[in-house]
């Protein structure tokens, strides 16, 4: 990983062993849909403390790298003010499907 960032530690009284540290990068190497490795080697990387109450800590790994993210686009065929579909996209599909197989 290109650099690590650690912001919002005031204090750690639990140390970090190889163990847990191994454990934390093998569920790192979780993949998306495609297959592809979600957290790649010289990714930015932020550590940060989250948690409601003092005995209630977890750890948070944001990938910068991926900020900013894409949101996706609007549907083309959807009325977002009337929340309906303006036309049914399945009958082009099965005619794009039928001329692709000629």
């Amino acid at each position: 990983m290109k650099s690590i960032h650690l912001t919002q530690f005031k204090y750690i009284d639990m140390k970090l062993t190889q163990e847990i540290i191994d454990k934390i990068q093998e569920a790192m190497l979780h993949t998306n849909l495609k297959g592809e490795i979600n957290w790649k080697d010289g990714d930015d990387i932020e550590v940060q403390i989250a948690g409601t109450f003092a005995k209630d800590k977890f750890i948070v790994l944001k990938n910068a790298s991926k900020n900013p993210f894409e949101n996706a686009q609007p549907h083309p065929y959807f009325d977002y003010e009337k929340k309906v579909f303006t036309k049914d996209g399945r009958e082009e599909f099965m005619k794009e499907q039928k001329e692709s197989k000629k």
